[in-house]
């Protein structure tokens, strides 16, 4: 069919359906025709997209319900789950508090306490703690872990762990030498700042755990020295004790796998 007889149906139809005559070119009808078509996929996919959606809306709205009516033996419910996990939020930020008021002496000396990732870090500068090269804390570095340990040992539901960070640059070690690299190097780091802290018999050696991470998380890019001096550092890293949390919520796991079968 040519198209100018194309263009008169299509005349013709518009004068059937509106009583009046609009013709217009292949083109237009074409590009109408394309848009529709496109709507209907849209809205098709739209339609799936919502179907899908509230089947995961369903779902948690299941796994929250059975977590909602689980009760344990001695009567905890959501509300006391929250609870308990603001009660240990709460601990923590007291901790960093009460540690940036010990440790205000040693600001200008390398020692700093941030939060990162729901986790307190009080960070030490190798100079204030060591000689480079060597795994003895300097009196003044032993003065500053006192301070942080005294702090520590009042608030038991935290968790500790030290660790030990270096540069890049390899270890030189001597003949009958005890550490051989840089990995030996952060971990005896580490250990000698835990020793420290469990002077005080305020904390239980339970709650720490010492670590070394050598170079491989270091703070500041490049070899230049003064990247390197940052990355020579010690981390004591502060989280609370979610032991109990955890373990309420297995009980809680348990009871809905049994109340399911």
């Amino acid at each position: 069919m040519k198209t100018g007889k194309i263009t008169a149906l299509v005349c013709m139809a518009g004068f059937v359906l509106t009583g009046t005559v609009s013709c217009v070119s292949m083109k237009t009808y074409r590009r109408t025709q394309t848009r529709a078509l496109r709507c209907e996929h849209n809205s098709a996919a739209l339609l799936a997209e919502i179907d899908q959606l509230r089947e995961q809306r369903a779902s948690l709205e299941a796994q929250y319900g059975a977590l909602d009516s689980t009760h344990y033996a001695e009567g905890l419910t959501n509300a006391e789950l929250r609870a308990l996990l603001k009660e240990r939020t709460q601990a923590l930020a007291e901790v960093r508090s009460l540690l940036g008021e010990a440790l205000q002496d040693f600001d200008s000396e390398g020692l700093s306490v941030s939060e990162r990732g729901g986790m307190v870090y009080v960070s030490v500068d190798e100079k204030l703690l060591f000689e480079l090269g060597k795994a003895e804390v300097s009196p003044e570095g032993e003065r500053a872990v006192q301070k942080v340990a005294e702090v520590l040992a009042r608030n038991p539901n935290i968790r500790i762990m030290v660790e030990g960070h270096t540069d890049n640059l390899p270890y030189r070690s001597k003949e009958g030498d005890q550490i051989v690299d840089n990995w030996d190097l952060s971990v005896h780091r580490a250990t000698a700042v835990v020793r420290i802290l469990l002077r005080n018999k305020g904390i239980d050696p339970k709650r720490v755990t010492a670590a070394g991470r050598s170079q491989y998380v270091p703070l500041a890019a490049g070899n230049d020295r003064e990247a390197r001096a940052r990355n020579r550092r010690t981390e004591i890293v502060l989280t609370p004790d979610m032991d109990r949390l955890m373990e309420l919520l297995g009980e809680a796991g348990q009871v809905a796998d049994r109340t399911d079968r």
